[in-house]
């Protein structure tokens, strides 16, 4: 039989503590194995998080991570943003209804003659011609005019219609009467008795058209 050995002992300790250093390197081993597998999945083996990578410019991002944060990457923008952008941003905004985006060309006032028996013309003898002024005064008054016949101040070849401020659509009826238009219109002065001979209008300077007859016939002469 052989003898212990020095450190040896016959109650079987170094049998056991063989054992439990070797049940310990096995639980340290499952232990690493667990902690390499817990890695890999947090590395994104199989998952969709990762470590913060840093990127060219500076800043960092998360590599994985779901698609509700790429909308700045990639320049889309949310309906919130696109409402802003359209100017569209106050759902609460009311349109004002007194504006009106429609352009309307202004539209002229419509100036009409005055019933003829509210318009008074003198009719003047300007051509030289005897009882021409009466057969045209005779003329208007049977179209329904106030007509006066009288001699105008100076001779004349034109013959022309002269109204006073506001009667020119008047005149223009005065004139066709005497189978003239509008060309023989023209303003009066701030003196329309100086178109016909002196004291002959006296009575009748309220007179709204001064008809003086021409030698050229233009007004019926």
């Amino acid at each position: 039989m052989t003898a212990p050995g020095r450190y040896a002992s016959n109650d079987g300790s170094f049998a056991r503590s063989t054992g439990n250093a070797a049940a310990r390197g096995g639980a340290l081993i499952a232990v690493a194995v667990v902690i390499g597998v817990l890695l890999l999945w947090k590395g994104g083996v199989g998952g969709n998080e990762s470590a913060l990578a840093v990127q060219d410019d500076g800043t960092s991002t998360v590599e994985g991570s779901d698609d509700s944060t790429a909308g700045a990457d990639d320049g889309s923008s949310s309906d919130d943003d696109a409402a802003s952008e359209d100017g569209d941003d106050d759902p609460l905004a009311v349109d004002d209804p007194t504006t009106d985006d429609t352009t309307t060309e202004p539209v002229e006032p419509t100036v009409t003659a005055r019933p003829v028996g509210e318009v008074k013309v003198i009719v003047a003898n300007g051509a030289g011609i005897g009882g021409l002024a009466g057969r045209q005064r005779d003329v208007l008054t049977t179209a329904g005019y106030v007509a006066v016949a009288v001699n105008a101040a100076l001779a004349t070849e034109t013959s022309t219609v002269w109204y006073i401020d506001g009667y020119d659509v008047d005149a223009i009826g005065v004139a066709e009467a005497l189978g003239g238009s509008e060309i023989h219109l023209r303003p009066a002065g701030a003196d329309p008795v100086a178109l016909v001979a002196e004291g002959e209008a006296l009575g009748n300077e309220d007179a709204h058209v001064w008809v003086v007859l021409g030698s050229d016939g233009m007004l019926g002469s």
